[in-house]
């Protein structure tokens, strides 16, 4: 293994901070640029706040086929698998439920205290599966618009790593918002150690160490919002159109990339109690916290304390 080396760049897009580290010194600029153009990219087609977007498009022309940019619907393909492999419970058809909980803006722009919201049932849990992808067109059922919010910002991560991997022969480690993906550039494995906040305004509690692959931390202490005196958080049960109501405050995990550490991380926060079992009947390596603070720890993931 090599030392991470220590060139890091750091800017904000999709409405989250962006870490960009690569280990040849002399590559970080092409890469930075890559990063950049591909996020640009990735808000111009994804985003369902700019209603230029492709996303804005295919919502709007729901029960038909809607032309959209090959991005997107990669985009869309990942987080029908994501939702294949949970059984629906990391959902990509939950755009009008998010909308109603007052989620409908950006998380910056999201005003406190909003006056009203309205209930919107979720739509059935199998709904994913009849969703229609093309080459550069998708169809979703009436009724129902897309948010990628689950899977996108990991699918943006793992875009990012290995397109400036193979193209720049660098290792690279990105972070969008906490989603974390990892990729060698042909060269050595680089050992990049990863900080774990279980309170974003604390110091981390714990670090692991990644050569490959992703890590993600879905968190119920994060993107919280009240609307008519009803405190909301960013993560929804498909089974109930409503925040999960969860035994856990951040659930981090690994997997082969971002995207599918993210899909392990968000399923456990929505099975509550049983995410301990869920996860560990997969092998998903995984670092579970209470909202009392109580710590587990599931298919490999380090003891506290053991070399961390």
């Amino acid at each position: 293994m090599t030392a991470a080396a220590p060139v890091q760049v750091q800017w904000r897009a999709l409405g989250t901070y962006v870490q960009l580290s690569v280990s040849d010194a002399a590559a970080v600029a092409a890469a930075e640029e890559r990063a950049r153009g591909l996020l640009a990219a990735i808000d111009r087609t994804c985003s369902r706040f700019r209603p230029d977007s492709d996303l804005a498009r295919v919502n709007a022309g729901a029960g038909t086929w809607v032309r959209a940019d090959p991005l997107l619907v990669a985009a869309t393909a990942a987080a029908v698998e994501a939702a294949g492999h949970t059984d629906g419970l990391v959902h990509p058809l939950l755009g009008r439920v998010v909308v109603g909980l007052g989620y409908d803006r950006t998380f910056t722009d999201l005003q406190p205290g909003r006056a009203s919201w309205t209930r919107v049932d979720p739509p059935p849990l199998d709904a994913w599966r009849a969703i229609e992808c093309e080459d550069e067109a998708i169809r979703i059922p009436a009724g129902t618009a897309l948010d990628l919010g689950a899977t996108a910002k990991a699918w943006a991560g793992d875009l990012i790593s290995t397109t400036i991997a193979a193209e720049d022969r660098t290792n690279v480690i990105v972070s969008l918002g906490g989603d974390v993906s990892v990729a060698t550039g042909g060269r050595r494995p680089t050992a990049w150690p990863v900080r774990i906040h279980d309170d974003p305004e604390a110091a981390a509690d714990t670090e692991v160490a990644i050569e490959d692959g992703g890590l993600a931390t879905s968190s119920t202490r994060l993107r919280r919002w009240t609307v008519a005196g009803v405190d909301h958080h960013h993560v929804v049960d498909p089974r109930t159109g409503a925040p999960a109501r969860t035994c856990w405050r951040t659930v981090s995990a690994t997997g082969p990339s971002a995207t599918a550490a993210n899909v392990a991380s968000t399923a456990a926060v929505v099975l509550g109690e049983e995410a301990v079992a869920w996860l560990a009947a997969r092998g998903v390596a995984a670092r579970l916290v209470s909202i009392e603070g109580r710590v587990t720890t599931t298919g490999g993931w380090p003891a506290e304390g053991d070399g961390e």
